[in-house]
């Protein structure tokens, strides 16, 4: 077994369509994708956003060890460092569009991107499903930018943005699966997806909670208070479940041992890390790998 695959927009077949592109944009019809892109039915990750929306079949999608159905009218919306995969029918089809983080800068402020909720990859769901009465809507604009990528006329690349900006905001109001809390502002929206971020980038150093908060300018107590509110979750808990997935990507993506893979996230005591392990997941690191690797990779 390979380590996992993380993949560019560079490694799909459809290509020639991105060389003015700079690497950073595709969109394709999803049946034409998967079929000259067979790799893709094995788990992968990706350096670069997805938005795929699925107008014809079903099956199963499976983000970060979690299944999510798949029929027409879903929408999914992953991340940038998400690992998925997926079962599908025969007739499946949709669209999948990716863009880089850099695409969208060259018109948008990035924050407006990171502040979506369908992209707090720890807090709120992937996936959204699109009411019947709006499927049309949704994929008249998904043509539209499929159009402006395949023809290339004058200024394809600014239609093409202003299309996607207008698409993710369409779905932003959309998005069932938004559970703000009530009287939560934009403001500590904000500050609970940077400190997603901050988890992200550090959670292998195991950083104190307090350095989280120095960092973010706000106290220890603001800190609590913010994700209790939001998730009914202490910062601990988000750090634990971060470090814990990347545990379960190395169990099953990689042939590391257990204590190659404690290590590897910095815990010095390898039995605290198969009893913190089996806490969060009712598992043992080996159970789990035999579980997954029946259900994902055979």
């Amino acid at each position: 077994m390979k380590d996992l695959p993380v993949l560019t927009i560079s490694n799909f077949e459809d290509y020639n369509h991105c060389q003015h592109c700079g690497n950073s944009f595709y969109i394709r019809n999803f049946d034409k994708h998967l079929k000259d892109n067979l790799f893709l039915d094995k788990p992968h990750g990706h350096d670069f956003f997805i938005l795929l929306f699925i107008t014809k079949g079903s099956g199963t999608h499976s983000i970060d060890f979690k299944n999510h159905e798949v029929k027409a009218g879903s929408l999914f919306l992953l991340s940038p460092g998400q690992v998925h995969h997926w079962n599908l029918s025969a007739d499946i089809n949709g669209y999948i569009l990716f863009f880089t983080k850099e695409y969208f800068l060259l018109d948008f402020n990035y924050n407006k991107l990171l502040t979506l909720p369908f992209f707090y990859t720890h807090i709120n769901s992937p996936c959204m499903e699109i009411k019947e009465e709006d499927i049309e809507e949704v994929s008249n604009i998904f043509k539209k930018i499929d159009d402006e990528y395949l023809n290339k006329r004058k200024f394809f690349h600014d239609v093409i943005r202003l299309n996607l900006k207008m698409l993710l905001i369409e779905l932003e109001r959309k998005y069932t699966g938004y559970r703000q809390a009530p009287g939560f502002m934009q403001y500590q929206m904000n500050q609970l997806h940077k400190l997603e971020t901050l988890i992200d980038a550090h959670y292998k150093d195991h950083k104190q909670i307090s350095e989280y908060a120095s960092i973010m300018n706000i106290s220890l107590k603001q800190l609590n208070s913010l994700c209790k509110k939001a998730l009914n979750k202490t910062p601990g808990d988000l750090l634990q479940e971060r470090l814990i997935l990347e545990a379960k990507r190395l169990l099953v993506y990689s042939d590391n041992s257990v204590s190659s893979i404690a290590a590897s996230l910095n815990y010095t005591d390898n039995s605290y890390f198969i009893r913190l392990f089996r806490k969060l997941t009712n598992l043992t690191p080996e159970q789990f790998r035999t579980v997954q690797l029946t259900e994902y990779i055979t």
